[in-house]
């Protein structure tokens, strides 16, 4: 279930934000099929791990911008932010994100933040992302996973 919020937020890579959903991290598909353990926070540059956002969500919940989500052909969400859901699962909390539809633009801001000039639309960033994938992730998930991915350097 969605629950939408007016929250005004104007966020980073030039965000215009009118509203903000809340959803179920069960509800989202995966669009890698792995996440690292080890993360570098890209404002701060301060190292974490995995585990510490877990405790962190458990703890304050849900910190930080929304989610990118792309709702692909098959009417189904697909996340660009692979960690931070399937850590929400792990923590048991809702998740914050942004919508965007397959066929929207991505403005300039984005496509030069994440290195994604070659693509036009939220739909072809997604669709890139999962075919770059190894093995057959692509082939077998087209639209993405909705199976929890493999956290890669976790002991």
């Amino acid at each position: 279930m969605i629950k939408v919020e007016n929250s005004g937020f104007e966020g980073i890579e030039g965000k215009d934000i009118n509203n903000v959903s809340t959803l179920n991290p069960h509800e989202i598909r995966f669009s890698q099929n792995t996440v690292s353990f080890s993360k570098t926070d890209r404002v701060t540059g301060n190292k974490y791990t995995y585990d510490d956002l877990v405790n962190s969500m458990k703890k304050d919940g849900w910190k930080g911008d929304p989610v990118d989500v792309v709702k692909m052909p098959d009417g189904k969400l697909t996340s660009m932010d692979n960690t931070r859901i399937i850590a929400a699962r792990e923590a048991g909390i809702d998740i914050r994100v942004i919508i965007r539809y397959f066929n929207d633009r991505l403005t300039p801001e984005i496509q030069k933040a994440r290195g994604w000039e070659q693509y036009k639309t939220w739909g072809e960033a997604i669709k890139g992302r999962i075919n770059k994938q190894s093995g057959d992730f692509g082939k077998q998930n087209p639209n993405g996973s909705i199976q929890p991915r493999k956290i890669k350097g976790k002991q």
